[in-house]
């Protein structure tokens, strides 16, 4: 997560956010008790399938397809179906949270808007709210809490050897280890 996202988005605005973790406490208990974890990975695509068979009059579709490089994923609406897109050329870690952002945005934003783009500018801040909570909500379902801790209480310490466990970036990973209140020495 080195590079940070601005999105094109398209539909209405001035709304007030839905809280946040309501969903991601759900998703992560259905997870749990469905297997979805390979250890403490998360198998985005099935979670994605569950959202997906739970809410038949607004399916998700998932498709990896080519874009161009600056461009992570999307999400849209279109007949009655959302469909999350994610760029296919980019890293298996980066399209997990990819996927995992879309599908935030779908949990919390579907009401509201109806097409979200993720452009991604290096070392950029332009962030809105929307996107602050569609990287939080990706976070939180890919670096839970709970297995996050245990994980470093077992002796896990080095941000690449938890990046590596759960499948996301590094930068993503310290992002959530100071998130939680961890300190990190200098060299990390």
């Amino acid at each position: 997560m080195g590079v940070r996202g601005n999105r094109t988005i398209t539909g209405q605005s001035g709304f007030t956010e839905p809280v946040l973790m309501t969903g991601v406490d759900d998703l992560l208990h259905k997870a749990e008790e469905n297997g979805y974890y390979n250890n403490d990975s998360l198998d985005i695509e099935r979670m994605v399938s569950y959202v997906s068979s739970t809410n038949a009059d607004e399916p998700i579709v998932l498709e990896y397809v080519p874009m161009d490089a600056a461009t992570s994923g999307s999400l849209t609406y279109n007949n009655g179906i959302w469909t999350i897109r994610v760029n296919e050329k980019h890293n298996r870690r980066r399209q997990r949270f990819t996927v995992a952002h879309e599908l935030g945005h779908y949990m919390m934003h579907r009401n509201k808007l109806q097409s979200f783009t993720d452009e991604i500018f290096f070392r950029s801040e332009n962030k809105n709210d929307l996107e602050y909570k569609a990287n939080e909500f990706a976070s939180c379902l890919l670096m839970p809490e709970d297995r996050l801790r245990r994980a470093i209480a077992s002796g896990v310490k080095n941000l690449g050897q938890l990046a590596e466990r759960f499948e996301v970036s590094s930068p993503a990973m310290k992002i959530r280890v100071l998130k939680l209140g961890f300190k990190l020495k200098q060299n990390e």
